[in-house]
């Protein structure tokens, strides 16, 4: 419609110089707005992003602070005048955390909202992978599959790949651990192999795994995990199951005098969750990809600051989740900045795997979208639950390891 005003408006121009009542018209504020652009999404004064994640299904638990992530960082953006002039807003989608919820979702943002591009937090991105990559569709977000490692449109800070690394297993020893069960979700593919890479990680560094143990949550009794962790006199449990779940056989070890020496989860950092547990979650570690928000700075305060006045909903802005949402953003953002003034897909996609050195404002460490792209992440910070079960203490700010060989 605005490309068709400006058209007639340079006609009338050159036929009626005279008339200040048109060329009043073709002056209008709505005329002098950004360039008008072609590709999908992009207007005038906005740019129209997706973005995907379960809002339903078993992983939609996981991901219930996205949106808050992503308010905040598009609040911080548009609050600023936006990229390049122009405000970037968002349609959402519910991809259930499945494969096929996923591409069903993806294909009705690029094909019936058209979208620019997508921020995707799921565990299920295969199943868009291939459509998104064969349509150039500029994507940013939480890469917890391997299929992000292959694909040059999709851009994340940290990768999961069939490459183990020591760094668990260095900071396991380093805490006294030496011997560790493992406890992992049944009938998982994923976390099969995540238990598999742990494992590797703790026989690199002389650390024996004892025992892998399944557990539904729901289904099995932490008791009686409890006691298969205690019969093989285990040290160290490394909790690839829900938090909660791993709380709850924490607490049975200590009533039966079982401590262990340490307790290593995947996940659980989560200002909410310490306020439901309290001290029962005293001890547990959780490593992180990105800078511990205990270390304060600029970043954090500028994190924190957008968390609160652009995703009040989100009472406990410290958690992982929003953290994650907040920088898969920003990443978008950063593409978007480098495609200029009329973004293109390819334009994005070219621009933003050639930066060197990026940082999400000092969130996390520099990494390269030139040739980090697929390789392990070899360096976490990892912060334990102190003793009252209040807030986190940074045990080691960035514990570098190496990869294995396959």
């Amino acid at each position: 419609m605005l490309t068709r005003r400006r058209t007639l408006c340079s006609m009338l121009a050159a036929v009626t110089l005279g008339s200040t009542g048109l060329l009043a018209s073709c002056t209008s504020p709505e005329a002098s707005a950004a360039p008008v652009c072609g590709a999908p999404g992009v207007s005038a004064d906005r740019i129209e992003i997706g973005v995907l994640s379960p809002d339903t299904g078993p992983a939609a638990e996981n991901f219930d602070t996205v949106r808050g992530g992503i308010d905040a960082r598009l609040g911080e953006v548009n609050a600023a005048g936006g990229v390049n002039g122009r405000r970037v807003v968002y349609q959402w989608r519910d991809d259930k955390g499945s494969p096929a919820g996923n591409a069903i979702a993806a294909r009705d943002l690029v094909e019936q909202q058209e979208v620019f591009g997508i921020v995707e937090l799921s565990v299920a991105a295969s199943g868009s992978a291939n459509y998104l990559l064969s349509n150039e569709i500029p994507v940013t977000g939480l890469a917890s599959e391997p299929v992000w490692s292959t694909m040059r449109n999709m851009f994340a800070f940290t990768y999961v790949t069939g490459i183990a690394v020591d760094t668990q297993g260095q900071f396991v020893r380093s805490q006294g651990g030496t011997r560790a069960v493992i406890l992992q979700t049944a009938l998982s593919t994923g976390i099969s192999d995540t238990a598999d890479k742990y494992e590797r990680s703790m026989n690199a560094i002389g650390v024996s795994v004892v025992d892998t143990v399944n557990f539904t949550p729901g289904f099995d009794d932490p008791a009686a995990l409890a006691a298969r962790i205690v019969a093989a006199r285990a040290d160290t449990v490394i909790g690839l199951i829900p938090p909660e779940n791993l709380i709850a056989v924490l607490a049975v070890l200590r009533q039966a005098g079982h401590a262990p020496q340490v307790v290593l989860s995947t996940n659980g950092y989560d200002k909410k969750l310490l306020e439901r547990f309290g001290p029962q979650a005293a001890g547990m570690t959780v490593p992180l990809v990105h800078r511990p928000l205990e270390l304060g700075g600029p970043a954090t305060k500028t994190y924190l600051d957008a968390m609160s006045r652009y995703a009040p909903q989100v009472t406990h802005p410290e958690n992982d989740t929003s953290v994650l949402a907040y920088i898969s953003t920003d990443i978008f953002l950063e593409g978007l900045r480098l495609a200029g003034e009329c973004p293109t897909r390819p334009d994005f996609i070219t621009k933003l795997r050639a930066v060197n050195s990026y940082d999400a404002g000092g969130l996390i460490s520099p990494i390269s979208f030139r040739t980090n792209a697929g390789r392990s992440t070899t360096c976490y910070s990892f912060v334990q639950v102190n003793a009252t079960g209040s807030g986190y203490l940074i045990v080691e700010p960035n514990l570098c390891g190496n990869e294995l060989s396959p």
